[in-house]
């Protein structure tokens, strides 16, 4: 197991438990620490999705090439630092034609039962978003299951006019660049079933507001997912609400759990109930060790 040394302080809180239980709780403990977050990457081509992606993990991702599409299948990229891995699948642009996009659909449909998360990536000089509303309609509106979270990115914000006074030493927009970001902001939600201030406009060539879709997936990824994509992240992306956030949130799953595993023992109601009572210290337990796991 990696980090054995977090796991033996885990060990030493789970010490009352019975031998059985103790090995059924570290077997479920390991699962939390080497779960691997799948991750879809939406849009047209040409959106800077493999842009985006480099400029967040430590690892190069995706081939990035400005002059025709980069990606005419799902690329899987399976990133692996230590024993945790990463999957990102950069998916096929939408738009480029109807034959294509009735392709894309039914690609879209039976890869969304895997995904912790879609982030769609929306180009900020684009006037229309025809192609992403109906994909959504068809693919989101219309999917009978469970569905993943969606991050919607408004990329290439620096292009905003006037464009040449965007301020590329703060990487900030003007306050005329930043009026007219709010006022896209709203014309694409107009267009999408999505409210304006669930639109995040980033570039990501002009290097703003990155830490804040990293924040943001964290606070949106299923908790399972969160601690085990901070070590792919750039060391300029782990602030403290995101590696926080994780923490808390793995210290949780840690203790839901262990309640779980207790009610699945057989055993005197009395012992499942002193069990249970001291489940916060193993939780308490885990939240101080999540370095070990995932700094």
């Amino acid at each position: 197991m990696k980090n054995p040394s977090g796991y033996a302080l885990i060990r030493r809180h789970l010490r009352r438990y019975p031998r059985s239980l103790r090995q059924s709780l570290l077997s479920e403990l390991n699962k939390l620490v080497t779960y691997e977050p799948v991750i879809g990457i939406m849009g047209k081509t040409g959106v800077g999705k493999s842009s985006l992606c480099n400029a967040l993990f430590r690892s190069e991702v995706c081939a990035v090439n400005a002059v025709e599409s980069c990606t005419r299948k799902p690329q899987r990229i399976r990133l692996r630092l230590g024993s945790h891995y990463l999957t990102l699948i950069d998916l096929p642009g939408v738009g480029e034609s109807q034959c294509r996009d009735g392709e894309y659909r039914k690609l879209y449909r039976e890869l969304m039962p895997e995904l912790d998360m879609v982030i769609w990536v929306l180009k900020a000089d684009d006037r229309a978003y025809a192609a992403e509303e109906q994909f959504y309609e068809d693919v989101f509106a219309q999917y009978c299951g469970s569905l993943p979270p969606v991050l919607w990115l408004l990329n290439q914000v620096d292009k905003t006019e006037p464009a040449e006074l965007w301020n590329r030493a703060s990487a900030q927009p003007s306050a005329r660049q930043a009026e007219h970001i709010v006022l896209k902001r709203q014309a694409v939600a107009r267009q999408l079933p999505v409210a304006a201030d669930e639109i995040l406009p980033i570039s990501v060539k002009g290097r703003y507001q990155l830490a804040k879709v990293v924040e943001a997936m964290i606070t949106r990824l299923p908790k399972q997912a969160r601690s085990p994509l901070v070590p792919h992240l750039h060391s300029a992306y782990r602030t403290h609400y995101t590696t926080s956030t994780a923490r808390d949130s793995f210290a949780e799953l840690v203790a839901d759990t262990v309640d779980h595993v207790i009610d699945l023992i057989p055993m005197p109601q009395v012992a499942r109930n002193a069990l249970h009572a001291v489940t916060h210290t193993v939780a308490r337990a885990a939240h101080s060790v999540w370095s070990f796991f995932f700094g």
